[in-house]
């Protein structure tokens, strides 16, 4: 079997922050530190991380895992937590560290602008990943989570302030289809994709690379 390189590849620079951050609060803290789901998705990295001393703490959601840490730091993965998550960890009198990507705080932003000003917000993404998860609670209630087709057909909005956006790491060409599917039923629709260019590199380098 052939291996072929592509070119950009490895770890993007909100995995490279995230793993920095993660390390300096190891060494630079005594008492425990646990992140809150696997800092990034590669099993290989959490096994290091927790060879260095960070507990994971991998539940169904992100509200649910703090309720497993008694005392200590909190790391937030670069995957990035809700509102809600952020204030429990505080009543909780945890020490909370956020490790999101820059990225990935930028479509809460974005999510949370469009919300105040009247939007609802189609959001793209993978039912059950913690993205969607923090993204969604910047707006409960005006954040529509489609994943298909199918959820796109049962969506049922009003209005004409309707935007459509997306998770950071999804497929590029899945996702136009989807905002397709999102426009052709509500024209209206502003489109605010959000896939980072790290993503498409990779997946365009991938592309020319099968060509060969």
């Amino acid at each position: 079997m052939e291996v072929v390189k592509i070119t950009p590849r490895g770890y993007c620079h909100g995995v490279v922050d995230a793993f920095r951050i993660a390390k300096r609060v190891r060494e630079e803290t005594d008492g425990p530190v646990h992140m809150l789901g696997m800092l990034v998705h590669n099993t290989h990295a959490t096994d290091g991380l927790q060879e260095q001393g960070i507990a994971l703490v991998d539940q169904p959601d992100r509200l649910r895992g703090l309720e497993h840490i008694k005392d200590g730091t909190v790391i937030f993965t670069a995957h990035g937590v809700s509102p809600q998550v952020k204030q429990r960890a505080v009543e909780l009198g945890l020490k909370p560290v956020d490790a999101t990507c820059s990225d990935v705080v930028r479509t809460h932003e974005l999510v949370a602008d469009l919300a105040r000003n009247g939007y609802e917000v189609v959001y793209i993404g993978r039912k059950g990943h913690p993205e969607p998860e923090g993204v969604m609670g910047e707006a409960p209630g005006k954040v529509h989570l489609v994943q298909d087709p199918a959820d796109i057909d049962a969506l049922e909005l009003q209005g004409d302030r309707i935007a459509v956006t997306c998770q950071t790491t999804l497929s590029v060409w899945d996702t136009e289809d989807l905002i397709g599917r999102v426009k052709a039923r509500y024209p209206q629709a502003e489109v605010h994709n959000e896939i980072c260019r790290a993503t498409q590199e990779r997946q365009e380098a991938a592309v020319e690379a099968a060509k060969l």
